[in-house]
């Protein structure tokens, strides 16, 4: 189903969707943040349509933020905080997904902690071989696999940080 033929419930949240991402979208910090809209056929006859907010964390993983929307029903469908949640508000769609979206940065940075526990845990204590690790990670083709300067420059005083708390201290 085109957006042509969509309900304006549908439309006027992708609208409302793209006025809020605007700011963050395509920027590495919030891991090329972008959005994607695809018609399904879920087999039941009900036409469903998914908004999928997509980017990346540090080393490339993908990460999306779901919204579904069943175009019989008019109801928007998400995973939230909550769990799932199904709603016909499409202001509630949008506040349920804001802290998601805000959010990304850090979880960026969380995945790039869990990346240097890792990597420390697992015996590569040494300050060359982390710098290493970050700057190829730095100097990515993957535009939102990639970190910013800052990321880089916080990962580093991270992994000094908890290899002075590991008792390994940074070489």
């Amino acid at each position: 189903m085109a957006m042509m033929e969509c309900s304006t419930d549908l439309q006027q949240l992708c609208s409302r969707i793209q006025e809020f991402i605007a700011p963050f979208a395509g920027r590495v910090d919030y891991g090329n943040l972008r959005s994607r809209v695809s018609d399904w056929d879920c087999g039941d006859g009900e036409p469903v349509t998914n908004v999928a907010l997509v980017y990346e964390t540090p080393g490339g993983s993908t990460d999306q933020i779901n919204i579904s929307y069943y175009h019989e029903s008019g109801a928007f469908a998400l995973i939230d905080v909550e769990g799932e949640r199904t709603t016909r508000s499409v202001d509630v769609v949008i506040e349920s997904i804001s802290p998601r979206i805000s959010g990304i940065p850090q979880k960026r940075r969380d995945a790039l902690q869990a990346e240097i526990r890792r990597l420390i845990d697992g015996g590569s204590s040494t300050t060359a071989g982390l710098f290493g690790h970050l700057n190829r990670i730095l100097q990515s083709d993957f535009k939102g696999g990639t970190i910013t300067h800052l990321e880089f420059r916080d990962a580093m005083t991270y992994a000094v940080q908890y290899m002075k708390e590991q008792g390994s201290a940074p070489k």
